[in-house]
């Protein structure tokens, strides 16, 4: 006796086989491409947004800090 998950795994299997067959290649193709394309999408978005106030000041005051290690050693 098969269960209902089994049985609805074979329907799958009947129907979805020839359809993966013929498109798969295809579809994964379409899915690494968009892919790529939404990581593309982020890096750029990501280098023109305007840096933030306080990551334009962290290289100053890192350095000013440790200056001051430097100096009250």
């Amino acid at each position: 006796m098969q269960s209902g998950m089994e049985s609805g795994l074979d329907v799958l299997e009947e129907y979805g086989g020839p359809l993966l067959d013929r498109y798969g290649r295809t579809a994964l193709v379409v899915g690494v491409a968009v892919v790529v394309a939404v990581g593309a999408a982020l890096i750029i978005a990501r280098r023109r947004r305007p840096k933030t106030l306080a990551s334009r000041l962290e290289k100053p005051i890192s350095t000013l800090r440790s200056a001051a290690e430097r100096i009250s050693r």
